[in-house]
Parts: structure tokens; C-alpha cells; sequence
């Protein structure tokens, strides 16, 4: 039963159609859908993969002349390619937004109950917190209203703060085919289908080699990574944290002279321990009250020789090499390609992976990039959770 369904009957009420008081909004659009990416406070609705469904919609809007009008509160993130109103609106006005627009796309928030009062064509994204058929926008007619939850969805968790998100596995192709097909476009046909998306992928990651100094603001990134592992330039790195404060990943000693004059501007510091190693740098570097990490690539048995030399600084986390039938959903699958948030500024070239890096191929000028075909190597799978992966049909 509908949850306005059981308050009418528990107060022996009768339903009727809402209304809601409409305020101007200006808008410097006339044609367009609307997506509202807020989720109530409750991050079990917040569905991160909204930009790669206006990655796909967004031509095919173009097409037409229609644009996209992106709802939600101020600190929801900014999508590309949208008209944004985000923490500009209250109420009333996403109302008269709504009522003006063709098609509506968001999680099961109080935008797509406003959609429903003006029937509109709707896209709604349910987690599997909760039961879909209690909670449908109530006066959306079933012709007008596409209903989206999680593959092999099962008893709901009734949890707010899901652990994994479940929304999440909702694949943005399919978000993607349901809104243009609401707003009359028939003609979309993925090239790709998604297998994965890891779970670090709403969140760039900007790595930096250090032959350029790079401006963190430009970038939108709040610091910067060094790969001090694949070019040691440590006067590069001086200047790089001059203008800004970096995380560093080494697998050699820092200077002392780098650790008294930088050791407030270094965030973090990850420390891979190969067979030349120091366990006195590590020693200093916890004297300057520094955060660190230490990593070993070696087999479990030297692995655990290294354990023992730095028992005093810490425990030696072993890097398990993997390959893409480690993961269940890849195992086997043909065709695979991948597409990045984790990125190394070489040469002002942007590489998706450390393992196209060292093969310096599938370089960009920007972040933007095409498809890859996935590189079956350890340092590859190192970085999944960064990437989002295709089976090419």
C-alpha cells in the first residue's frame, strides 16, 4: 500500500490533489528536462553517476534544442553541460521550474512529488532502503513514469546510510535511454555497456610527475598527488609545494633538507618499500610528526622481513597483486574498456592509469577521454576503484 494510501486510511480521510504555490524563476532556457541530484539529507538517494548520464544525453539533447536544468541544494555537486540553479531555488520556484519543463530525472525526493502534481514524464531512482510501490509519485500516470532500483534488488535495508549504495549499481545507460525516451528521442543505442563503476570514481584523483608547476584551483582539486615513484625531482617538488600543499608517493628517502623546510606543506606521505630502503628516513619522517603510510609490492616472505625492520614506525600494508578475473563482474568478460577519474599530469598530457603511464600510451590533453581497452596488469587493478568499466557491444 501507498504511504499516503495508509494515512488516509488511518485517519479516515479522503485523498485529494495537491497544489503547490508557484514563484517566478528566471531562467535563460526555454526548452529543456530537469534533474534534481538532491537526496534529503539521506545519502542512501544520492546517486553518483549523474554526470556520466548527461555525458550520454547531452548530444542527443543538443539535437533537439533542449537543454537540461539541473535542481538541488547548494551542496549538491555541479554537473557539466547543465544549467545550474543549485541553492538559488526554494521550494515554490523548483515548482514553476518543474511545471515548465518536459521531463523530469531524479532520486525519490520531493521534486519528483512536485513532477507528479503536473503529471510530468518522469524518471525516478529508488535505493533498495525501502519498498518503490509505497513511496511512486502518487498522481504521475503510469505512461508518463519510469521506475529505476538496483539489479537483484531484495528485502529492503531501510537504512538511510547504505554501505555499499545500492542506487549505485543503477547503470547510467539505462538512466540515460529512459529520460530521452520521456522526452521523444528514440534514437540512442549505447556503443557500451557498464559492468562496473568503482567506488572512487565521483571523486578525481590528480596526480602530478612534476614536470610542470600546476595550479591545484585550476584543476579543482583541493591538493595535489606527486609521483615521486616514477621521476624523483625533489627541487620540482619544492616549487610545486610552494604554491600549494601535495601528498607524496616515494619509493626512495626524502632529503632532510625536504623534510625541515616541507614537512607542514606534505599532507601524506606513502612510503613503497623496496629491497634499497630506509628505515632511517621513516624514522625521521615520524619525528616531524608527519602522516605516512608504508607499502610493500615483495612477496608475503620478504614482506614480513620488512615488517620487522619498521616494527617500531608502523604496520607494512602488502600490495596483493591482481588481475581482472580477480573481480567477480569481469571475470571472463570480452571486449573490456575503461574509462578514468584517476589521472597523472605528465608533460601536461593527462594518462588515465599509472599502467598506461609507464607505457605512455592513451594520453590526453584533458581529462575528457574516450573508452580504453583495460591494460591487464597489476598496478592497473591497483587503481579500479578510480574506473568505470564497458563491454563494448
Amino acid at each position: 500500500m501507498h504511504v499516503l494510501e495508509s494515512y488516509a486510511l488511518q485517519n479516515d480521510l479522503k485523498i485529494d490533489k495537491a497544489s503547490v504555490y508557484e514563484k517566478y524563476f528566471p531562467l535563460a532556457v526555454d526548452k529543456f528536462i530537469t534533474i534534481d541530484t538532491s537526496n534529503l539529507g539521506t545519502s542512501a538517494l544520492a546517486y553518483d553517476h549523474w554526470q556520466l548520464v548527461v555525458d550520454l544525453i547531452f548530444p542527443k539533447l543538443e539535437e533537439q534544442g533542449i537543454k537540461i536544468v539541473q535542481l538541488g541544494d547548494k551542496d549538491c555537486a555541479p554537473i557539466r553541460n547543465c544549467y545550474i540553479t543549485l541553492g538559488q531555488c526554494d521550494f515554490n520556484q523548483r515548482a514553476y521550474i518543474l511545471r515548465k519543463s518536459l521531463a523530469h530525472a531524479s532520486p525519490n525526493n520531493e521534486s519528483s512529488h512536485v513532477a507528479s502534481l503536473y503529471n510530468k514524464k518522469s524518471v525516478v531512482l529508488f535505493s533498495n532502503n525501502c519498498y518503490p510501490t509505497q513511496f511512486l509519485p502518487y498522481w504521475t500516470e503510469s505512461n508518463h513514469l519510469e521506475i529505476l532500483q538496483p539489479e537483484n534488488s531484495r528485502k529492503p535495508s531501510f537504512n538511510p546510510n547504505e554501505n555499499p549504495k545500492s542506487i549505485n549499481t543503477i547503470k547510467p545507460e539505462e538512466v540515460a535511454k529512459k529520460i530521452l525516451n520521456l522526452a521523444g528521442i528514440h534514437t540512442f543505442f549505447p556503443e557500451f555497456k557498464t559492468i562496473k563503476i568503482g567506488t572512487s570514481f565521483g571523486r578525481p584523483r590528480i596526480e602530478s610527475t612534476l614536470t610542470h608547476l600546476l595550479d591545484v584551483k585550476k584543476l579543482g582539486v583541493s591538493s595535489l598527488i606527486t609521483r615521486m615513484d616514477l621521476n624523483f625531482n625533489e627541487e620540482a617538488l619544492w616549487k610545486q609545494l610552494e604554491s600549494c600543499e601535495c601528498s607524496v608517493i616515494t619509493n626512495r628517502p626524502l632529503s632532510d633538507e625536504t623534510l625541515d623546510r616541507y614537512h607542514k606543506k606534505i599532507v601524506e606521505l606513502v612510503y613503497y618499500i623496496e629491497d634499497d630502503n630506509s628505515p632511517e628516513f621513516i624514522k625521521k619522517t615520524k619525528g616531524k610528526s608527519m602522516r605516512y603510510l608504508l607499502r610493500s609490492r615483495k612477496e608475503k616472505e620478504q614482506t614480513s622481513d620488512f615488517k620487522l625492520d619498521y616494527l617500531d614506525y608502523g604496520l607494512v600494508e602488502q600490495v596483493i597483486p591482481r588481475s581482472q578475473n580477480d573481480f567477480e563482474e569481469l571475470k571472463d568478460v570480452k571486449n573490456l574498456y575503461y574509462k578514468s577519474t584517476h589521472f597523472i599530469i605528465h608533460n601536461n598530457k593527462f594518462y588515465p592509469s599509472t599502467a598506461a603511464f609507464l607505457r605512455l600510451e592513451q594520453g590526453s590533453p584533458s581529462m575528457e577521454h574516450e573508452p580504453y581497452p583495460v591494460i591487464d596488469d597489476p598496478l592497473f587493478w591497483e587503481e579500479e576503484e578510480h574506473f568505470h568499466f564497458f563491454e563494448k557491444k
